[in-house]
């Protein structure tokens, strides 16, 4: 109790403000000293078409089987340097393709090859297919904005052993990747 029989209030005020902070300035109309800076961060890229799937015709298991040439493009190329290029790979998913009927003898990835077809702006590589590592099939010129081909072949070699008809199917995995500096 206080004086006179009151009884003592202890009053808490608890005061909260809250701003946000901006770059502020006085200036005298009509102004244009005042900047802000625009920045577009563009990670390297480009944009890619392959084949959705590859058709060997195989009417003769002993003799080699070329499918029809393929098409892979690659346009609107953006890389850190003039001096990087744009690489094209492949490799198999599985060491060897699926055969119709469980068991049976088909072809391994390695039976898989490809010309080094004639590209737009880049030079195309021989290769041979492996479920172990990416083999180049093509890099692209240094500085060019697109590179292409029609005029990609893949071989499926002659495997006698093989008894049952149906579809063999392998997967494959394209890689496009900037090299060089």
């Amino acid at each position: 109790m206080g004086t006179r029989g009151l009884p003592l209030l202890a009053v808490t005020f608890v005061l909260t403000f809250s701003s946000v902070t901006y770059a502020q300035t006085s200036v005298t109309l009509t102004d244009t000293s005042q900047t802000t800076t625009l920045t577009a961060s563009v990670s390297e890229q480009a944009r890619v078409t392959v084949p959705a799937g590859i058709t060997f015709n195989v009417s003769n298991v002993a003799a080699s089987t070329a499918a029809s040439a393929a098409t892979v493009s690659v346009s609107s190329i953006v890389l850190a340097t003039a001096t990087k290029q744009f690489k094209v790979s492949l490799q198999a998913n599985a060491a060897a393709f699926s055969p119709p009927v469980g068991g049976a003898v088909t072809w391994s990835a390695s039976d898989v090859s490809w010309n080094a077809a004639a590209w737009t702006n880049a030079t195309g590589a021989l290769g041979t297919l492996s479920n172990a590592a990416y083999n180049t099939v093509a890099t692209c010129a240094a500085d060019a904005a697109d590179c292409s081909t029609s005029a990609l072949v893949f071989t499926l070699g002659a495997k006698g052993t093989v008894k049952r008809a149906g579809s063999h199917t392998l997967v494959v995995t394209w890689k496009f990747e900037s090299i060089g500096s």
